[in-house]
């Protein structure tokens, strides 16, 4: 039990670690600052313009921070 609850917090940890990371690329990509990312400003990175469409849930054409965290750098 005791194994368990270790491996449950470290997987833990490891997720908030990957979202603080990816939270620091969306204001990198986000360059104008309006709290979303268009489709040219995902052109800083092939492989985030390449997922863009896959990412964009709702269609609008910008990414979200929700949407964003999608992303598999």
């Amino acid at each position: 039990m005791k194994t368990s609850m270790t491996m449950i917090a470290a997987l833990g940890l490891t997720m908030l670690a990957t979202g603080a990371i990816a939270g620091g690329d969306f204001e990198k990509y986000d360059t104008d600052g309006d709290g979303t990312i268009s489709l040219s400003e995902s052109k800083a990175n092939p492989r985030l313009m390449g997922q863009f469409k896959d990412l964009d849930s709702n269609g609008d054409g910008l990414l979200s921070k929700s949407e964003f965290s999608g992303f598999n750098s």
